[in-house]
């Protein structure tokens, strides 16, 4: 069963969803059924796209390979890391070290100290090795300066004390070069070469006394021999110097202590020391006359 198709209200709005058309106006052609539609694409054209392995040019990039900006083969450092040029390799140890050093071990201090600050002002200069040696050439220089202070602090501390005279009054310690006549030796020393003896008053037991002291002649180094010979010549001729028990006491030997080398003939020191005494006896008094 069907029904008439109802006309209808011109007044009356379409659907929702359908657009109003105004009365009397032209209706769109629709398309029939069997005609085609743009297909989707074709209504606007495409760019092309490249093709698999095409490489594409990026705006404002560089090709690879192209030289960058700046000198060829030039390293520059990232962005934010600071730049800092290379110090050359050391150029060799500085001599002026090497001095100080061994003059630090042997002892020479005045020329450690000027040789080790010479090294180290040219060491910084001239970008050279040697700056340890050269420190420690100045430390055995300071080392050796307190070892010296201390031996003269610790020498005139043990020095003897004497009279007006100049007689030992009270035990002490003298150079060999400082004996003096008539001073009583505590026992008679090593064979050898003699830097320091012990004093004592010759009132107390003592193994040797200086019964003589006098100078060698000349005024160059005659030699070792000639003066072990002079030596032993003056010595043997001043021994009337003795008391008389002294010269018949068969224990007792003359020894003598002489200038051994040329730096000390150099250095003024001409005197010898004639000595009397026994190593293995003890003596009380004086053995002069």
């Amino acid at each position: 069963m069907t029904y008439p198709p109802q006309p209808q209200n011109p007044q009356n709005p379409p659907p929702y969803g359908q657009p109003a058309q105004p009365y009397g106006a032209p209706q769109q052609p629709q398309p029939q059924y069997g005609q085609s539609q743009p297909q989707y694409g074709q209504s606007q054209p495409q760019y092309e796209q490249p093709q698999y392995g095409q490489s594409q040019p990026q705006y404002g990039q560089p090709q690879y390979g192209q030289p960058q900006y700046g000198a060829p083969g030039q390293q520059f450092p990232p962005p934010g890391s600071q730049w800092e040029p290379q110090t050359p390799p050391p150029s060799g140890t500085n001599g002026f070290a090497v001095a100080s050093l061994i003059f630090g071990i042997l002892g020479g201090i005045l020329f450690a100290v000027i040789f080790g600050f010479v090294a180290l002002s040219q060491i910084k200069k001239r970008n050279q090795k040697g700056r340890g040696m050269a420190i420690a050439g100045l430390v055995l220089s300071v080392v050796w300066l307190l070892a010296c202070g201390a031996g003269v602090a610790i020498s005139a501390l043990n020095q003897p004390d004497r009279d007006a005279d100049g007689t030992v009054t009270e035990e002490g310690t003298v150079s060999s070069v400082e004996l003096k006549l008539g001073d009583c030796l505590k026992k008679l020393p090593a064979e050898g070469v003699v830097k320091a003896v012990d004093v004592v008053p010759c009132s107390q037991a003592h193994g040797a006394e200086v019964y003589a002291v006098f100078n060698l002649s000349g005024s160059t180094y005659p030699g070792s021999d000639t003066v072990i010979k002079q030596s032993e010549d003056g010595c043997t001729e001043r021994v009337d110097a003795l008391s008389a028990e002294a010269q018949k006491d068969d224990t007792l030997e003359v020894y003598y202590l002489y200038p051994h080398t040329s730096l000390v003939w150099n250095s003024g020191d001409h005197s010898v020391s004639c000595l009397v005494g026994s190593e293995t006896k003890q003596y009380t008094g004086s053995l002069r006359k």
